[in-house]
């Protein structure tokens, strides 16, 4: 692999997140007058100026600022993230129980529907608001989320769960398409988070049934990989005539698996950790060019490289946390060694150790394709560094 020129300063980690990150998205990134995050920034280094935000985003920014005040990283943490979850509750509460998917900052709903993918993120945020606070109306909230997910958007067959609906839809109406695993990896994640949160087993038990979702569908065992869109009876299916992996979803999985296999002491996600992370990091780390140590979006299954050779900003913070990961579970030095290249790669192709922005998407050999910067990504971002700050001096002192 071609290295980056300089090693890593990875002790600048905690400051760069404490003082330039976060206290950026606490000010700038905050709408003071409604209550709720900026939405994105545009190309010009300014604050979006429409009346328009996603749920979903405001749900990722809510759990980061709650997670930082849990981990000492932000002394308005719990503050903004409280916030922007009453903005949530008092605009974006749907009165069936759910919640709609987008919303004017002035309280008006512009997209009604009832999104998985959002309703994940909510639940996250949720985790780490109680776990930051100790409300337990919080905790009733997530438990009424669930409810409503299973009762509206849970899927059965033959008596066993199969998955949940993309989003709500009429009853005897045909179930939105593709199906995807990517939904139900974010609300693996957001149960997990409730577990560790509230200590219910309840939760527990909701990540084991996902779990048995990935091993029957997701996860082809044969060849290491993980499977992205399917048909209504979980058949992959090709998009734009072609069959995607996406390495990124690979790492994220490997960390997820990490986290569930503590928890539940499952063996079988303990194995299939290394196949997710070998192929990824076989096939989907670019070795050479102009921006080295970078993940690329899309391989096929064979590992040709894809979309030519686009890279963005989320997979690299995937990357970085399954190699840390791989790193804590098995002791695996060249996991540490990768976690750290891929460390350097992230901060010299799309992040800077003196600034709080970040390019969203380059092409293989590093340019800027997508100008602005989307709030969503920060919640990729921050996990990534807070799992280095976490895992890094750790690795020192053994």
């Amino acid at each position: 692999m071609s290295q980056i020129s300089a090693v890593f300063p990875e002790e600048r980690l905690p400051s760069w997140v404490t003082r330039t990150l976060l206290p950026f998205w606490a000010e700038q990134g905050f709408d003071g007058e409604h209550g709720a995050f900026v939405e994105k920034f545009e190309a010009d280094g300014s604050a979006a100026r429409e009346n328009f935000t996603r749920v979903r985003v405001q749900a990722r920014q809510i759990y980061v600022f709650a997670h930082a005040a849990v981990a000492g990283f932000s002394g308005v943490g719990l503050r903004r993230a409280e916030q922007a979850f009453a903005f949530l509750e008092d605009q974006a509460r749907d009165p069936d129980g759910g919640w709609f998917h987008s919303l004017g900052y002035d309280g008006r709903p512009i997209d009604r529907r009832n999104d998985a993918y959002d309703h994940a993120f909510l639940l996250l945020a949720m985790a780490w608001l109680y776990r930051a606070g100790g409300d337990r109306r919080v905790l009733r909230l997530a438990e009424e989320t669930m409810a409503f997910l299973d009762a509206r958007l849970g899927q059965h067959r033959d008596g066993r769960f199969d998955g949940y609906a993309e989003h709500q839809v009429d009853p005897g109406a045909p179930l939105p398409l593709p199906r995807r695993q990517n939904p139900h990896m974010h609300l693996f994640e957001a149960v997990l988070a409730l577990h560790e949160a509230s200590g219910e087993k309840r939760w527990l038990a909701e990540a084991d049934r996902l779990f048995d979702l990935f091993e029957r569908h997701f996860f082809d065992a044969d060849r290491g990989q993980l499977i992205e869109f399917f048909d209504r009876d979980w058949r992959e299916v090709p998009q734009d005539g072609r069959r995607l992996r996406e390495p990124g979803h690979h790492f994220e999985w490997t960390w997820l698996l990490h986290r569930y296999a503590a928890v539940s002491g499952n063996l079988r996600a303990v194995a299939a950790m290394r196949p997710l992370y070998d192929w990824a990091w076989r096939h989907g780390v670019d070795r050479d060019g102009a921006a080295p140590s970078v993940v690329f979006e899309e391989l096929d299954p064979e590992g040709q490289i894809l979309a030519e050779g686009r890279k963005r900003l989320w997979p690299q913070t995937e990357a970085v946390k399954a190699a840390l990961a791989v790193y804590e579970r098995f002791g695996d030095a060249a996991a540490l060694d990768a976690a750290r290249q891929l460390l350097a790669g992230l901060f010299h192709t799309f992040a800077d150790l003196d600034s709080p922005r970040w390019r969203e998407q380059v092409s293989r050999e590093g340019r800027l394709i997508r100008a602005g910067m989307p709030a969503s990504s920060l919640y990729h971002l921050f996990l990534a560094a807070a799992e280095a700050i976490r895992v890094l001096p750790r690795a020192k002192l053994s």
